[in-house]
């Protein structure tokens, strides 16, 4: 079981010319026995996470940051905590 602590990046997205550029955090998790885990969350709130079986990312829910409560306040999840792919 792992704990994930989403912490808001760059408060100023970047920009070319006049259009916003949506980028992703990305967190690499290796499990006991060895296989990673390849997660990404967006600004908007959407964390996908790497399918090696399907070759795609697979969206496993949409989070916010906890507010004010720093790395001891875990994130709300739509729908409760999010559940890892099991390939």
């Amino acid at each position: 079981m792992a704990e994930v602590r989403l912490i808001p990046g760059n408060p100023a997205p970047a920009r070319f010319r006049d259009t916003f550029l949506e980028m992703a955090s990305a967190v690499v998790a290796e499990r006991q026995d060895g296989t990673r885990i390849f997660l990404r969350y967006f600004p908007t709130g959407e964390i996908e996470q790497w399918s090696e079986a399907r070759r795609h990312w697979v969206l496993l829910g949409r989070c916010a940051p906890a507010p004010a409560g720093g790395l001891s306040v875990a994130p709300r999840c739509e729908g409760g905590a999010l559940r890892l792919l099991r390939e």
